[in-house]
């Protein structure tokens, strides 16, 4: 079981909502569909997730 903790990032739909808003369009635009291939557009940019923690982390450990 994962502890809320243990969780580092969470995207949610309500995140994406906001970001909708944001951009100017109103929250109905975000049906499932559309929640859908934002999903697998982020999937896709993490690829690299590994790089993009190792720096976080370098960054973290400077201070």
């Amino acid at each position: 079981m994962i502890r809320a903790n243990d969780v580092v990032y969470l995207l949610t739909k309500e995140d994406v909502i906001t970001c909708a808003k944001e951009m100017g369009m109103p929250e109905e635009v975000i049906t499932d569909a559309v929640l859908y291939k934002v999903k697998k557009g982020v999937e896709g940019a993490w690829e690299g997730w590994t790089e993009v923690i190792k720096g976080a982390i370098s960054y973290a450990l400077k201070d």
